[in-house]
Formats: structure tokens, sequence, C-alpha cells
């Protein structure tokens, strides 16, 4: 569904999550949902197209929902499909992430495993911070809207993230 003319896009499936007992894959709107697109249902593949020459691979979930962009939060979920992967929760070079949340506050460390950097680390520089994303309803094509969003967190480091990223669950350095 996101196969542009010269490319195609992927992002970061970023962890696991329940209901208690139904498993999901978390992630962005702009991946899962290209967008506020997804009608629920939608196959989720992995990896992505980007990784797959533009095709879809192995159907791993189903779109299920996504917080509508402008929300303040870009974030959606997809119903894992059973015996597509493996289901401890353990992310590439992060492990299983602890089910503490922790406050961000400047200076704490922080990790994530994305698709394009891999595993990398930073620090947190700022909270509370309003920043202004563009989205582009197709891959990289077609008319595109910025969404502003607030109380956000910033992290500084060397290529902390990069294009492909996006979805990564951002932990603590510990």
């Amino acid at each position: 569904n996101d196969i542009g003319k010269a490319f195609c896009c992927g992002g970061t499936l970023g962890s696991l999550v329940t209901d208690g007992t139904t498993q999901y894959i978390l992630s962005n709107n702009h991946l899962l949902a290209r967008s506020d697109q997804a009608l629920a249902g939608e196959d989720i593949s992995q990896p992505g197209l980007i990784d797959n020459s533009c095709q879809p691979a192995t159907t791993v979930a189903d779109f299920t929902t996504a917080v509508p962009l402008g929300q303040n939060v870009d974030a959606a979920i997809a119903q894992l499909r059973e015996n597509t992967m493996n289901t401890n929760g353990e992310i590439m070079d992060v492990g299983i992430p602890s089910s503490t949340v922790k406050s961000a506050t400047v200076g704490l460390g922080v990790a994530k495993s994305g698709r394009t950097t891999g595993f990398t680390t930073g620090t947190v520089s700022s909270i509370n911070t309003s920043v202004k994303v563009r989205y582009q309803k197709s891959c990289n094509m077609g008319r595109s809207v910025i969404v502003r969003y607030t109380d956000q967190v910033v992290v500084e480091g060397n290529t902390f993230a990069a294009g492909g990223d996006s979805g990564s669950l951002i932990v603590t350095n510990d």
C-alpha cells in the first residue's frame, strides 16, 4: 500500500503490548495506519517493504486502531497473528523492557533499537517541547500536512534516530 515510484517506505515495529488477552504490535500511526488511511484488518508485514524489494513480506499482524494524527501522539496498534513472531516481548539489542514507566527528565540516558540505525543511545535534552512534524499521505509523495505536538521529549545523541526508526520504543539506558 505504500510503494512509491522511486522507492518504498518502512519503519520499526516498536514493541509488543497486551490488553490482558490479546497481543498487539505498538508503533506509529504514520506507519501502521499509513497516516490515518488504514482500515481495520489491513495486513502488517515484517520485514517492511523497504527491506523486501518493495514487496509485502510475511504478514505478522492486522491493523487494529490508531490515535488520529493531531491528537498529540503518533501511535497505532495491530493485533499480532499467532505463530508469526517471537511473543516474549524481546526487542533486538535491548532485551525485554521493564513494565515500569519512568518519566523523562533532562539528562536521563535512553536507548532504542530501530530499523535504520539499530541500537543507539542518547540523553534527554528537553521535555515539554513543542515540535512540528510534516506527514505525507503516501510514501514521500502527494500532499503533506504539518501536525503540531506539545509536551514532547527531545533526545540528543550522535544519530540517535533516522528515517525508518519511527516506531522504536525508547527505554531508559539501564
